[in-house]
């Protein structure tokens, strides 16, 4: 008697141990939003989490030589641009400088001014040479500035040339790839450099093309005026 009671708490300790490893597989398996739809559909409306987007297990990533920069077209516009700031910046230093050697020759020869005269003197260089210095780091600001506005829109550009690009050819990631930076080999397989190249060029033409057509309008109405 002793021997089948010992038997049926086996079996029922055997049963109990199927029934809980049998609802942890279902527990597992279930679907995140399984058991609760009542919630998620009263939730629906005010939910604030972002909708996951499906992933079929593969990642498809394509590169950019950056080194190809310069085979695009608006390349030549913004190095243009660059210089002309570079100009702009050494004009201004140059107009303070010859504004400060007409204060010098106002002066004349400071070895024939007297003491009273030549502290004066001495007061008002160190006064320009502080507004020269403060002067001097603006113009550099102001040059920084621009050539980091030129820099932005060149990324800009690339940028959105790989989303289109991304999204067109079902590509997750669009890299940037230089030699001796970080990645160390790109396959060719995965080089998509011309066809951005192209795609960035071919909307700089376009735009181009507005452009002139709009300066062209603007012409005929000023002639018919």
């Amino acid at each position: 008697m002793e021997n089948k009671g010992n038997s049926l708490a086996k079996i029922s300790l055997g049963i109990n141990v199927a029934l809980i490893i049998a609802v942890i597989i279902l527990f597992v398996k279930m679907p995140s939003g399984a058991g609760s739809d009542e919630t998620a559909d009263v939730n629906d409306s005010t939910s604030t989490v972002d909708p996951v987007i499906p992933d079929d297990g593969t990642m498809r990533i394509c590169y950019f030589q950056a080194d190809s920069l310069n085979n695009l077209e608006m390349m030549a516009e913004l190095e243009a641009l660059g210089e002309d700031a570079q100009k702009n910046a050494e004009s201004k230093m140059r107009g303070k400088e010859n504004e400060i050697q007409r204060w010098q020759e106002n002066w004349g020869d400071p070895s024939k001014l007297l003491p009273s005269e030549l502290r004066r003197y001495q007061e008002e260089a160190m006064k320009k040479e502080q507004e020269i210095g403060m002067f001097q780091q603006q113009v550099q600001m102001e040059l920084a500035m621009e050539q980091e506005n030129l820099m932005l829109k060149l990324i800009t550009r690339v940028s959105d040339a790989s989303k289109t690009f991304a999204e067109e050819n079902g590509y997750d990631f669009v890299l940037s790839y230089q030699k001796g930076q970080n990645v160390y080999y790109g396959s060719p397989n995965f080089d998509v450099t011309a066809q951005l190249v192209e795609l960035i060029n071919e909307e700089y033409r376009m735009n181009q093309v507005s452009l002139t057509e709009g300066e062209n309008a603007e012409g005929t109405e000023d002639a018919g005026e």
